[in-house]
């Protein structure tokens, strides 16, 4: 598969419609991202540690998750426009 129809077919799951006039710049885009996937994947990383983030800090500022003031479900419930099944139920907003 080229890749204007690998772009095309991705614009198309992810809901976005690309129109001819913008694809060579796309194109252009994905080539310059490529390329760096591709430098990035010659770097040896072997013995080092994975990290979620880049920094070694500690994240003391976070504070505990504890429950407060929680309310029962009837309670929270009882606003609510529609319920089905003990959950708020919403319009399908996603065609």
């Amino acid at each position: 598969m080229d890749k204007e129809a690998m772009l095309k077919e991705l614009g198309l799951k992810t809901m976005f419609d690309i129109s001819d006039e913008q694809m060579p710049a796309l194109v252009d885009e994905y080539e310059v991202f490529m390329h760096h996937v591709q430098v990035l994947e010659k770097i040896d990383t072997t013995g080092v540690a994975i990290m979620a983030y880049p920094y070694d800090i500690e994240t003391t500022y976070m504070r505990e998750d504890e429950p407060n003031d929680v309310i029962s479900r009837d309670d929270a419930l009882k606003n609510a426009k529609e319920v089905m099944q003990n959950q708020v139920k919403v319009p399908k907003v996603v065609g």
